[in-house]
C-alpha cells in the first residue's frame, strides 16, 4: 500500500507540473501573438509614413525643378534686357555706370560641420536671383538715363528740328524721281508739293534763323530757315514773305503765304528739307 500511495502522489505532481507548463506556454504564445500583431501594425504605419515622405520628396523635387526653370527664363530675359541697354548706351556713347556683373556665385551654407543648410540647386537659384537683381538695377539706371536723353531729344526736335507741317493740304507731288509737270521726261523732285488755297499762311517747321528771304527763278518767292545742325528748310512759290533775313523765328511762326510764283503750275507750297545742303525726304522729320 505505501508503494501505491507514493506512485499516486508522483503522478499527481507530474500532472500539476504538466498543467503549469501548458498554462505558461499558452500565455507565452498569446503574448507573442499580441506582440507580433502590434509589430505588424507599427510596420504598416512606418511604411505609410515612408510612402508619404517619398511623395513629399517627389513633390519637392518637382517644385524645385519648376523654380529653377523659372529662374533660368528670368535670367535669359534679364540678359536680353542688359544687352539692349548696353547697345542703347553705345548708340549715345554713354559709359557704363557700374562694373559689369559676372556670373552668379553662391556657396551652400552650413550650420554645422557636415550639415548643409542650402542644397546645390537652391544655392544656384538664389545666386541667379541675386545676379538678376543686380542686372535689373544696372539696366534700370541705363533706361532712366536713356529716357531723359530721349525726352531731351524730343524737346530739341519739337523746338528746333522741322517737325511741324508748314501747312495742311493734299500732297500732290512726293520726294524723289517724278515725271516733270512741264514735260521733258523724269526729274528729281527735291521736296514735296502741298496744295492749299492761295493766300493761306505758311508756318515754319521749327525754330531757327532766316538766312534767305527773296526771289529765285525756279522757287519764286522763297524763304530759307537754318535750324542748326546743318538742317535747313525751303518754302517756295510764296505769294508773300512775312520775315526778313537774319530774323530769329519760332516753330509755327508764319513765314509767308501760299502762292504760285516762280516755276509753278498752280497755288501750292514747295517744301524742302536739306541736310548738309543735300535734299532729304521731308517726311523723315514731319510728325503725323
Amino acid at each position: 500500500m505505501p508503494e501505491v500511495r507514493a506512485a499516486l502522489r508522483g503522478s499527481r505532481l507530474a500532472a500539476v507540473l504538466v498543467g503549469v507548463a501548458v498554462l505558461l506556454a499558452t500565455q507565452l504564445a498569446l503574448s507573442t501573438v499580441g506582440r507580433l500583431r502590434g509589430g505588424t501594425r507599427e510596420l504598416r504605419w512606418l511604411r505609410a509614413r515612408l510612402a508619404e515622405g517619398g511623395d513629399h520628396l517627389d513633390r519637392q523635387r518637382r517644385e524645385n525643378a519648376e523654380l529653377i526653370g523659372a529662374v533660368d527664363r528670368l535670367v535669359h530675359v534679364t540678359e536680353v534686357l542688359h544687352n539692349r541697354a548696353a547697345e542703347a548706351r553705345r548708340s549715345v556713347q554713354m559709359e557704363e555706370s557700374r562694373e559689369p556683373l559676372g556670373e552668379p556665385l553662391v556657396q551652400p551654407v552650413s550650420l554645422a560641420a557636415g550639415a548643409v543648410f542650402v542644397s546645390d540647386d537652391a544655392a544656384r537659384a538664389i545666386g541667379e536671383l541675386a545676379w538678376v537683381g543686380g542686372q535689373l538695377a544696372a539696366a534700370g539706371d541705363s533706361l532712366a538715363i536713356l529716357t531723359a536723353l530721349e525726352k531731351q531729344r524730343s524737346e530739341d526736335v519739337a523746338i528746333g528740328s522741322p517737325s511741324l507741317w508748314p501747312i495742311r493740304g493734299l500732297v500732290t507731288s512726293t520726294f524723289g524721281p517724278r515725271l516733270s509737270p512741264y514735260g521733258g521726261g523724269r526729274e528729281m523732285h527735291p521736296g514735296i508739293d502741298i496744295q492749299a488755297a492761295y493766300g493761306e499762311p505758311v508756318a515754319a517747321g521749327g525754330s531757327g534763323e532766316v538766312i534767305y528771304a527773296g526771289r529765285e527763278p525756279g522757287y519764286g518767292r522763297l524763304v530759307i530757315v537754318d535750324h542748326g545742325r546743318d538742317v535747313e528748310t525751303f518754302y517756295g512759290h510764296l505769294s508773300k514773305i512775312f520775315v526778313r533775313e537774319g530774323q530769329r523765328i519760332s516753330r509755327g511762326q508764319d513765314v509767308g503765304a501760299i502762292g504760285a510764283s516762280g516755276r509753278a503750275t498752280g497755288a501750292h507750297l514747295h517744301y524742302e528739307v536739306r541736310v548738309n545742303n543735300e535734299p532729304v525726304n521731308p517726311r523723315r522729320y514731319l510728325l503725323d
